[in-house]
């Protein structure tokens, strides 16, 4: 008979380049494509590709708020999505793409959180948040960020 074993999920192996972290011109890029776009939001010139830019930067964000210790609670993500949608809804009714200070202030927090998260993950765990906003995307759900989160 053969010996039973504990089964346990397969994990894929993962390379070299995936446990180190993110290349710092990668993040360098991205960090740029970011505060670009909520500059130019800032200036009065967004548009919906600029929203989406920042929309996608709080998704990651809130996907990986655990990789930089304290950064477990929903709040900070929660406020700037509510910040983009505020920006989204004027859009809708053919107002200027503009934030109010409060609204550039909450989303600029998430900015600099995730470039904190950016410059000190491993690119694997970038990728299983990049693949998670992909689903999320496609599952055309209204958030992933849940709506009550206990002692958050």
């Amino acid at each position: 008979m053969k010996k039973q074993t504990l089964s346990r999920p397969i994990r894929p192996t993962r390379t070299k380049d995936m446990l180190l972290p993110l290349p710092a011109a990668r993040v360098r890029a991205l960090s740029l494509e970011n505060h670009l776009a909520l500059a130019t939001v800032r200036a009065g010139h967004g548009n919906l590709d600029q929203m989406c830019c920042l929309l996608r930067v709080a998704y990651l964000a809130y996907y990986l708020r655990g990789e930089m210790g304290g950064g477990g609670g929903v709040e900070p993500y929660r406020r700037a999505e509510a910040a983009l949608d505020a920006c989204i809804t004027r859009m809708e009714r053919h107002e200027p793409c503009l934030m109010l200070d409060h609204e550039l202030g909450v989303v600029e927090q998430v900015l600099v959180l995730h470039d904190q998260q950016l410059g000190g993950m491993p690119k694997h765990r970038y990728l299983q948040a990049w693949e998670r906003l992909q689903r999320f995307i496609a599952s055309q759900q209204r958030s992933p960020i849940p709506l009550n989160s206990p002692g958050h």
